[in-house]
């Protein structure tokens, strides 16, 4: 494969700031040193669960001592299932100071008994902690444990390592780098998941680099919204604790409701976290939406932070709903319109885009002063971004996130990790003369057209949302005949003129087009369909696309152009 390669030092990283160093297994002992500092866990149906730094650091030691009076213990493979709670968090830093290999099961909604105990037997868990009871089961299969039952009792399943022939169902002995502490899942987008090997060092790397770049400290409470299975979002718990800041998780359906009570500071989600207050400008009246044309021309007029104060107050009745106090808002995990940054850019919030992958980390971040809109920044320190002759963006690192794959996608392996420390990455992308990297899409949802012609959809896609103000737009060919059918997504999907004004801005758009970019299908549904619960999203709330084709080709009427 040949590479055009750019490597950019960061400046960003304060080398007089001293390096934490603490192993990611001693993670919980840090706890006892914030006594002011808390978590607070809202729950879905409205409880709230709120603890000291101390508290948590009890409850930890507490449950490591349960869980040695079980049998678990070094080396050993226990699964983690459920939503997201403050039970979930305790496991996790327990396991880790057991120095067990945690396995967070993708089932935050679907946890019943069956499906667990299948599970624990396909990946030779000794155990499995499940922060809510199964449906409809008065008893559990052998090594599965509820969080909720203290204190905690459970018959391990199996000594990680036995094989078939003990006739206990076991996998045969998995051997694992002495480097991995967890085994993380994809959100499995393109229809199949990967089981990640998550590594001491590189996931120890990647809390430095965000505490250093974001400058975390006492101060701080980290926003957590998507799943705990989803590493990120662990990861974050893991920063809070490292920095002694404080964390706050708060179920994605309640999360508007509670922002301004819990008063985040940084906030990393996917764009949708941040589309909602674009939308809601989009919707208002022209007097609504007056203090933002005043905010635009104060930009005009004292660009920068000449006027940032003042556009801040224009735009609190949008950004308020994110709190007071947030300084800092990272977005990434799917293609942002550039408009999102700018509108919230311009009134005074901290939007940023950044990119990374569970695979290696942080790859590239913009940070205030350090920005372009439209852009993934610019590469962080200890990374080398190359980007191939086909448009890939691979990465060269000592010190990846993941080590390989295992029990899913390691087919795939050999495709991602390449010689010489070398990640592809499939995503396609190309370097501005600044050294700011722009992605333009993903290498596996190129189409090819009947004529050889390739199309990146994505780049498609966000032209018809910006265009058509859609909640969501996804372009393919549903045939495979290279013929592009766009599926647009309204709230007001049945209304005919909302449907015609798509249709004209397709028609219209199809005009400036080659012939083999040209949208020659258009299929609406409803926006209150795209949910993970659905399946359509991912944990990540990103569009699966499989998932979008498997189920909605055959059950929609399409308007031909």
């Amino acid at each position: 494969m040949s590479l055009r390669s750019l490597v950019v030092s960061s400046s960003w990283s304060p080398a007089n700031e001293p390096r934490i160093t603490l192993p990611i297994n001693e993670l919980y002992k840090n706890l006892a040193k914030h006594a002011d500092r808390r978590m607070q866990f809202f729950a879905i149906d409205g409880r709230t669960v709120t603890k000291t730094f101390p508290e948590v650091h009890d409850d930890v030691v507490r449950l490591m001592s349960e869980l040695r009076d079980c049998g678990i213990g070094a080396g050993d493979l226990v699964g983690l299932a459920g939503p997201n709670s403050y039970e979930w968090v305790v496991a996790d830093l327990a396991l880790l100071g057991l120095e067990c290999v945690s396995v967070a099961l993708p089932l935050e909604r679907r946890t019943d008994a069956a499906t667990v105990d299948e599970l624990a037997g396909k990946y030779g868990l000794s155990a499995v902690l499940v922060t809510r009871a199964p449906a409809g089961e008065s008893g559990l299969p052998q090594g599965i444990a509820r969080l909720e039952d203290r204190p905690l009792r459970l018959e391990r399943r199996t000594r990680s390592g036995s094989g078939p022939e003990s006739g206990d169902g076991g996998r045969p002995p998995l051997a694992l780098p002495d480097d991995v502490f967890s085994i993380a899942f994809s959100s499995g987008t393109s229809g199949s998941k990967k089981g990640l090997m998550m590594s001491k060092k590189g996931v120890e790397n990647t809390i430095r680099t965000s505490g250093e770049a974001w400058r975390v400290d006492g101060r701080d409470n980290l926003l957590i919204v998507m799943p705990f299975s989803n590493f990120q979002q662990r990861y974050l718990m893991y920063l809070a604790v490292r920095y002694g800041a404080d964390a706050t998780v708060v179920a994605p359906e309640r999360m508007f409701q509670k922002l301004k009570d819990f008063e985040p500071t940084i906030i990393l989600g996917p764009p949708s976290f941040f589309e909602v207050a674009c939308n809601r400008v989009d919707s208002a009246g022209l007097k609504e939406r007056l203090p933002v044309l005043l905010a635009t021309v104060l930009d005009t007029v004292a660009p920068g932070r000449a006027s940032r104060g003042l556009r801040r107050r224009l735009g609190a009745k949008w950004m308020g709903m994110y709190g007071s106090r947030v300084r800092l808002m990272l977005t990434g995990s799917a293609p942002v319109p550039p408009r999102t940054v700018r509108l919230f850019q311009l009134l005074g919030a901290p939007l940023h885009e950044v990119y990374g992958s569970t695979e290696i980390g942080w790859i590239a971040l913009n940070l205030p002063g350090r920005s372009k809109v439209g852009s993934a920044g610019r590469p962080v320190d200890g990374i080398e971004v190359e980007v191939a002759d086909d448009g890939e963006v691979v990465v060269r690192t000592d010190r990846p996130q993941c080590l390989g794959y295992v029990f899913e996608g390691t087919e795939t392996q050999d495709a991602v990790f390449l010689p010489g420390e070398r990640v592809a990455t499939g995503d396609l992308g190309r370097f501005d003369e600044a050294g700011f990297l722009r992605l333009v899409g993903r290498k596996k949802n190129v189409i090819i057209t009947r004529s050889g012609v390739k199309i990146n959809p994505e780049e498609l896609e966000l032209a018809v949302e910006k265009g058509c103000r859609a909640d969501r737009a996804m372009v393919l060919s549903p045939d495979g005949d290279g013929l592009l059918t766009c599926v647009v997504w309204l709230d007001d999907w049945q209304s005919p003129e909302r449907t015609a004004e798509v249709e004209a801005y397709v028609n219209e758009s199809n005009k400036q087009q080659e012939a083999a970019r040209r949208i020659s299908d258009v299929v609406f549904r409803p926006a209150s369909e795209l949910t993970v619960e659905s399946g359509l999203l991912t944990r990540n709330f990103k569009v699966d696309r499989g998932a979008v084709t498997r189920r909605i080709f055959g059950e929609s009427t399409r308007a031909g152009r």
